[in-house]
C-alpha cells in the first residue's frame, strides 16, 4: 500500500501462487513515476512505518536489481530499475540525517520519549498512543494499553500476526489453490483477498499520516536546508549514474568500497550529532550528563591574547576560562563549538580540577577575524553562561589507497602467477 494522497492509497497485490511479475511491474510504475517527478530540482522521500520495513525493502531491492531484464517479460526493465532505487533508498536510510527513506517510529523517537522499551517503540500504534493519546484516554500509558489489545491491534508491517495468517489468510489461500486445481475462475477469491488486505492495512496507513501530521508541527532546524541540499545533490548524482552507466550494484561490495562507505557513514553520523547538539538544548543537556559537553559561567576573558602561526604571522587568539560542574571527558586539543556563537570554534588548552568541578581554558581558533578587523561579537563577557559541544566539522575522512596500490585480497588488481609469466614468454 503506497501513495501520496492520504485518502487514496494504492494497494498492489499478487496471487497466492503463480507469478508476481504483474504486481511488481505495477509497483515499479507507481514508484518510478513519483521518482521521475522529483527531477531535476527536488528529491524523493519515502516514509515507512518502522525499521523492519526498511529491512524488507532492502531485501526486495537486492532481489530485483539483480534480476534479468528481457523483452519477453513486460515491465521487467522497470522492475530491475525499481530494485536499483530501493537499494539507493535503503542505503541512504543507514546514514544519520538523511531524509530519503524515513522509518516513522525512529523519527518520532528522536523527538518524543515514552514509557516503553526501544523495542516496543517500534510499534507505530502504541508509540503514537503514548505521544498523542485520544481525548478520552486517562494517559499515554492507558492509550498504549488499549492500542495493543490483541482483539484490535494490527502490527504496522511488514510482518503480520499468526492469528491473522491462520484464521483469515490461510482459508483464502486454500480456496485459491482449490480453484486453480479445478481450473475454475480465481477472480472472486483474488478480489476477496484484495479487500481483506486493504481492510487490514488501512489502520496502519492512517497512523502513518497521523505521524506525518505530528512531525510537521515541529519547528525546522537551522541545518535542515543544508542537509536537504545535500540530499538533492546525492539524488541528482544517482540519476546521472543511471543515465550514463546504469549497471546494477554488485551483490557484495569489495573491501575498499565497504571501508569507504563505512567512513562516509561515520563522518555523516559525527556531523549530524554535532549539528543536533548545537541546535537542540535537550540534546545538549543529555550530552552534559555523559561528559560529551559541558557548560557554565565564563570566569576569565583574555581578549588580548595572540599566537604566532606556522608562517610567523601574529594571529588574534583570545582565551577564556569556563567554570563547570559537569564531567569533562575531553582532552586538550579538541575543537568545540558553542550554540551561542555558531561561527566560532574553540580549542581546549587545559583542564584544571577545582573543588566543585573544573576550570576549562579555551582558545578561540576561528571566528575572531584578523588583527586589523577583529570580530568582537564572538567574544563572551565574564559571567556569560555558555555550553560547549564537539564541533560539527571535527571528523575528517581517512585517505584510502588507489586501486593499483590495494592488495588483490581487498579488491586491487590480481597478482600474476609465475606460470602465467612463463606462458607469456613462450
Amino acid at each position: 500500500m503506497l501513495g501520496t494522497d492520504p485518502y487514496r492509497p494504492q494497494l498492489h497485490t499478487a496471487p497466492p501462487a503463480g507469478s508476481n511479475a504483474a504486481m511488481l511491474a505495477a509497483l515499479a510504475q507507481t514508484v518510478l513515476t513519483y521518482i521521475d517527478t522529483c527531477r531535476p530540482t527536488g528529491a524523493p522521500q519515502i516514509l515507512v512505518p518502522n525499521p523492519k520495513s526498511v529491512t524488507y525493502l532492502k531485501n526486495l531491492g537486492d532481489a530485483l536489481r539483480l534480476s534479468r531484464a528481457d523483452d519477453q517479460t513486460p515491465g521487467s526493465g522497470d522492475t530491475q530499475r525499481l530494485g536499483h532505487w530501493l537499494t539507493y533508498f535503503t542505503d541512504r536510510a543507514e546514514i544519520p540525517g538523511s531524509s530519503a527513506l524515513i522509518p516513522l517510529t525512529s523519527l518520532l523517537g528522536t523527538h518524543w520519549i515514552t514509557g516503553q522499551s526501544p523495542l516496543e517503540d517500534e510499534d507505530l500504534a502504541t508509540l503514537l498512543a503514548w505521544i498523542d493519546p485520544p481525548r478520552h484516554a486517562a494517559s499515554g500509558r492507558d492509550a498504549a494499553d488499549r492500542a495493543e489489545n490483541p482483539a484490535t491491534h494490527r502490527p504496522a508491517g511488514p510482518a503480520t500476526d499468526a492469528a491473522f495468517d491462520n484464521d483469515e489468510l490461510a482459508p483464502l489461500f486454500r480456496a485459491h489453490a482449490h480453484a486453480w486445481a479445478r481450473r475454475q475462475d480465481q477472480a472472486p477469491v483474488l478480489q476477496e483477498l484484495h479487500s481483506l488486505l486493504a481492510h487490514r492495512m488501512q489502520p496502519t496507513w492512517d497512523l502513518m499520516w497521523h505521524a506525518y501530521a505530528l512531525l510537521q508541527t515541529i519547528p525546522e532546524a537551522k541545518s535542515t536546508p543544508h542537509r536537504w541540499d545535500h540530499e538533492r545533490t546525492v539524488f541528482t548524482d544517482e540519476c546521472a549514474y543511471l543515465a550514463q552507466d546504469g549497471r546494477p550494484r554488485p551483490a557484495r561490495e569489495q573491501a575498499v568500497a565497504s571501508a569507504v562507505r563505512l567512513a562516509c557513514m561515520e563522518r555523516e553520523a559525527a556531523t549530524f550529532a554535532a549539528a543536533r547538539a548545537a541546535e537542540d538544548p535537550f540534546v545538549r543537556a543529555e550530552l552534559r550528563t555523559t561528559g560529551e559537553a559541558f557548560g557554565g559561567p565564563v570566569a576569565v576573558v583574555d581578549a588580548a591574547h595572540t599566537r604566532r602561526g606556522p608562517t610567523g604571522r601574529t594571529r588574534r587568539r583570545p582565551r577564556l576560562t569556563v567554570s563547570t560542574q559537569d564531567p569533562v571527558l575531553m582532552e586538550p586539543g579538541r575543537i568545540l563549538a558553542c550554540h551561542t556563537y555558531r561561527n566560532a570554534r574553540y580549542e581546549i588548552c587545559g583542564i584544571t580540577p577545582s573543588d566543585d568541578g573544573a576550570l576549562v581554558e579555551l582558545e578561540i581558533t576561528a571566528g575572531m577575524g584578523s588583527l586589523a578587523r577583529p570580530n568582537h561579537t564572538v567574544l563572551p563577557e565574564p559571567g556569560a553562561q555558555l555550553v560547549f559541544t564537539l564541533a560539527p566539522d571535527l571528523y575528517r575522512m581517512p585517505e584510502f589507497p588507489a586501486r593499483e596500490h590495494t592488495p588483490w585480497t581487498h579488491g586491487g588488481p590480481p597478482t600474476e602467477e609465475p606460470h602465467d609469466k612463463a606462458e607469456e614468454q613462450r
